[in-house]
């Protein structure tokens, strides 16, 4: 089974309309198929060194500037408008037929791209340049990635073949490309996740939500945070296993630091689902292979090189 249903509360809804009852109450979660602490421990715990990059800038940015859902420049779009954007955007790259758009208010999630569909959460706000940014993210990182990796002679046999764990490269590069559309390009989010991971295994539920309140002041959003910590967890009160939340500060780190080492060159990351330990490994393997590869890349290359430039400076990365 998916792990990250089994890591999704049967009654997270319950215990979110109790939570906001009482602010100081830690939800009691209850799954429907429970994730082992095999499956749960295999994210790194954030280290210290990272965690100070990360709270520099949470620290360094606004709120209000840094969540373009307050953005009064950036129009709000209604479901039928982001699902016809999503479509246009499965359309441009051939996977129409691949991928559905589905829409829940149960997901915990804004956006998830599974093997099938792009999942939305219905009671979350979309605003325009934002959801651009969304659609690089889930579409133009993690589908096409997942399309050029069922093409590859080591698709489900990355064991036999010596890979690596691809985590932290597929959310790091996802979370870089998130920000290409946006003027704003603070690794905010992001930073405020890891600070997240790394509190969660002292705080609880509760006083986490306190903790992140200066830092994501709408509370819709700040639940999810909350909730996506504790996942996996019955008592809320302890500490946080699945630590997956980090790598999307880490890896974006990681993977700025290899773009600018390798001309901003991004076709090698798109053999599939890959980290960049093993990118010459996946070339060697199928060296005829040509990826399928975004169009926010494909467009123009130095519009994404300059980008990624503007993201590492704007966050000053490497000095």
């Amino acid at each position: 089974m998916n792990l990250l249903l089994q890591l999704t509360p049967s009654n997270a809804a319950a215990e979110k309309r109790k939570f906001f009852g009482d602010k100081s109450y830690n939800p009691q979660l209850t799954y429907e198929h429970p994730a082992s602490l095999q499956q749960m421990s295999k994210h790194p715990k954030p280290d210290l060194e990272t965690l100070a990059i990360a709270t520099r800038i949470a620290n360094a940015g606004s709120p209000k500037n840094q969540d373009p859902r307050n953005n009064d420049n950036d129009k709000l779009l209604t479901q039928k408008e982001v699902t016809a954007k999503a479509k246009i955007f499965l359309r441009m790259h051939g996977l129409a037929e691949r991928y559905a758009v589905v829409w829940s208010a149960s997901y915990i999630s804004r956006a998830t791209m599974t093997k099938k569909a792009l999942k939305l959460k219905s009671i979350a706000s979309f605003r325009e340049r934002e959801t651009a940014g969304l659609l690089f993210h889930e579409i133009g990182t993690h589908a096409i990635r997942q399309v050029n990796y069922e093409q590859q002679p080591w698709h489900r046999r990355k064991k036999k073949y010596g890979f690596s764990s691809y985590i932290e490269t597929e959310e790091g590069l996802a979370s870089l490309h998130s920000l290409l559309p946006v003027p704003n390009k603070l690794l905010y989010k992001p930073a405020v996740r890891y600070m997240a991971v790394h509190y969660s295994q002292t705080l609880s539920f509760a006083e986490l939500w306190q903790f992140l309140t200066p830092y994501i002041t709408d509370e819709e959003e700040r639940w999810m945070v909350c909730i996506r910590q504790k996942r996996g967890l019955k008592d809320t009160t302890q500490p946080c296993i699945f630590m997956k939340d980090a790598t999307y500060f880490s890896g974006a780190l990681k993977i700025a630091r290899w773009l600018s080492e390798n001309n901003f060159d991004i076709s090698k990351l798109y053999y599939g689902k890959l980290a960049i330990e093993d990118v010459d490994k996946a070339v060697e393997l199928n060296p005829k292979f040509v990826p399928k590869l975004p169009s926010f890349f494909t467009t123009s290359r130095e519009a994404y090189k300059n980008n990624i430039q503007e993201i590492i400076a704007q966050n000053k990365l490497f000095v």
